[in-house]
């Protein structure tokens, strides 16, 4: 019987979950996620601990930068309080005022510009330089209205930034209002060099890349070091920082579209300090760390795993393995085979002992069930020979009785009875012989009843009338064996006497082949077809209608009904006849393989 072979099983991922591999794989994924989701933490965080060092720094640096220069302004503003408290410098009546602040400048040439007093109203009354007394200075009114409008409350003012009136070079104004009765009556002022800032910063940390510029109360910057327009914060973020605590940095993007650090901070009321530190190489720094990390966690994990994984698969699956590779070897019959291997766990062991007591009890009770299976044989032997015995006894009656009759009628029903007796007899001898007792090879079973049928109707096959038996090699059951082997006989009975009656000549073919699949009448399932033909090419189907008289036909078509099919009689090119039947091959009790008699003995 031929099965359909089944397509190959889709590979899924929980098939995975399967083997004890796979299931420790997946615990050990799973003992793994806290790991890793405390080592992705701890990368983040050092990733962002490394990012915000930018803004650390460029917060320290702006502190130091601070402190640095705001012992230029602490100078300046000492200065022009000492100068205030001294009362022969601030007498400008007379005439050596400007030589004494003359004087007193040429103790400073490289970090002021000039010293000069100025009285309530802004007018210049002495300058340290002569010409710069001559002149005078424009913006002196407005320096007085600052003093005046902050009276005993602004000791010190910082102005914006300028240029100076003889040299051109950037000053930072300062002033220092000496107050009388409320009024202000002499405003001591001196204009501190921006270089002086410049040369601080040149020679501070110059191996930081960085840029610094000073702020005056309008928020105009006045770079310090070698810095562009474009280095500078974008307007908006330039907002944010001036509005922040002066403790704090920002980072964001410069007007140039770079990535910066900026700080912010007070070195006077009206004078602030900005620093930008670039962050891009500390940026991509950070990220290159946590690829970094991010490697090391991947690869400590890989090798955790891939020790684990092989440790595991030598400790627990290979054990396994060879038990189950044993087991496969292992014959009901022979002894199991112990364990080559050295270390084996407990566990396996166990499983191994119960394997082997198993193999004891199925081996005992396998020998019980042979002896019950010889003991079946013997029985079902000596009953289908007995069966076989008495249809033949059965037979010679009917034979016997027969020869008797004077009527030829009455003499060809005993004949017609006496060969499916026969028939019947031929197939328990198929079953005695071949020892299987539900099934029979079919094509000897056909041979030997087909020469048989010649015999008991006084014909010799192949003289007269030619016999061809075309029948695969399989098996058949036995119940549809005696369905076949009765319809057999009616059909080629009918044959010998009818399409070929006295000296005419011809052949009678009986083929049996499988015929594809089909779904029996109550079943589901599809199974094997086969189709029984039996041929004559005699005088053909009219002819033998006209003779036959009697149950055969009714006969052939119930039996052809109980194999499963609907017998078709038909008429043959070559005027013969022919009767074809086509019925689902049955299985054999227990049979499940489907295979055709004889696949046992060669596979």
């Amino acid at each position: 019987m031929i099965r359909k072979a089944a397509p190959p099983p889709r590979w899924v991922p929980w098939r995975l979950l399967r083997t004890v591999r796979g299931r420790m794989f997946l615990l050990l994924i799973v003992a793994s996620v806290p790991v890793i989701g405390i080592a992705t933490a701890n990368a983040v965080l050092n990733y962002d601990a490394e990012r915000a060092s930018g803004r650390r720094t460029a917060a320290l640096l702006g502190e130091v930068a601070a402190e640095r220069h705001g012992a230029a302004i602490a100078h300046l503003r000492e200065l022009l309080q000492g100068i205030a408290r001294n009362d022969e410098l601030t007498d400008t009546s007379s005439g050596q005022c400007g030589n004494r602040l003359a004087n007193l400048l040429s103790l400073y040439p490289h970090r002021y510009s000039n010293i000069w007093i100025l009285d309530g109203g802004g007018r210049l009354l002495c300058s340290a330089i002569p010409t710069i007394a001559e002149r005078g200075d424009p913006e002196s009114v407005v320096l007085a209205r600052q003093a005046a409008k902050g009276g005993e409350h602004a000791p010190f003012i910082l102005d914006r930034f300028k240029a100076g009136l003889l040299t051109g070079r950037s000053v930072l104004t300062g002033a220092v209002p000496l107050i009388q009765d409320g009024q202000v009556k002499l405003i001591i002022a001196a204009g501190l060099l921006i270089d002086v800032f410049i040369r601080e910063e040149a020679h501070a940390s110059p191996s930081i890349q960085k840029y610094v510029w000073l702020l005056d109360r309008q928020n105009v910057p006045l770079p310090l070091t070698e810095g562009e327009e474009a280095e500078l914060p974008e307007p908006e973020l330039q907002t944010v920082l001036l509005t922040m605590s002066r403790r704090e940095a920002l980072e964001g993007r410069s007007r140039g579209g770079q990535d910066f650090a900026y700080a912010i901070s007070d070195l006077e009321q009206g004078l602030r300090l900005m620093v930008a530190l670039p962050t891009s190489d500390i940026r991509r720094n950070a990220q290159l760390a946590l690829l970094r990390r991010a490697a090391e966690l991947a690869a400590f994990l890989f090798a955790c795993l891939l020790v684990i994984v092989t440790g595991a698969d030598v400790a627990i699956a290979r054990p396994l393995r060879l038990l189950a590779g044993r087991v496969r070897e292992w014959r009901p019959g022979s002894p199991f085979p112990g364990s080559t291997m050295r270390g084996e766990p407990e566990e396996v062991r166990a499983l191994e002992r119960a394997f082997n007591d198993a193999a004891v009890a199925i081996a005992a009770r396998e020998e019980q069930l042979n002896g019950a299976l010889r003991q079946r044989d013997l029985l079902m032997a000596e009953i289908h020979h007995r069966v076989k015995n008495n249809l033949q006894i059965v037979a010679s009656l009917l034979n016997l009785q027969g020869s008797r009759l004077r009527d030829p009628a009455a003499r060809a029903q005993f004949s017609t009875a006496r060969d499916r007796v026969q028939a019947l007899a031929t197939l328990h001898r198929h079953l005695y012989i071949n020892r299987t007792f539900e099934a029979i090879s079919l094509r000897p079973f056909l041979e030997e009843l087909c020469k048989q049928l010649f015999n008991a109707l006084g014909e010799i096959p192949d003289r007269r009338i030619r016999l061809i038996v075309q029948a695969e090699d399989m098996e058949i059951v036995t119940d549809q064996a005696v369905s076949m082997a009765l319809l057999v006989t009616e059909a080629v009975t009918n044959s010998i006497k009818h399409a070929f009656p006295e000296t005419r000549t011809g052949t009678i073919t009986i083929a049996v082949h499988p015929d594809g699949t089909m779904v029996p009448e109550g079943d589901e399932e599809e199974v094997d077809a086969v189709v029984l033909s039996v041929h004559d090419d005699g005088r053909g189907l009219a002819a033998q209608e006209e003779e036959e008289q009697g149950i055969g036909m009714q006969l052939i078509r119930g039996f052809a009904q109980h194999l499963g099919g609907e017998i078709e009689r038909r008429a043959t090119p070559d005027n013969g006849t022919e009767l074809r039947v086509r019925f689902p091959l049955r299985r054999r009790e227990g049979d499940l393989s489907g295979r055709p008699m004889g696949a046992e003995a060669q596979g």
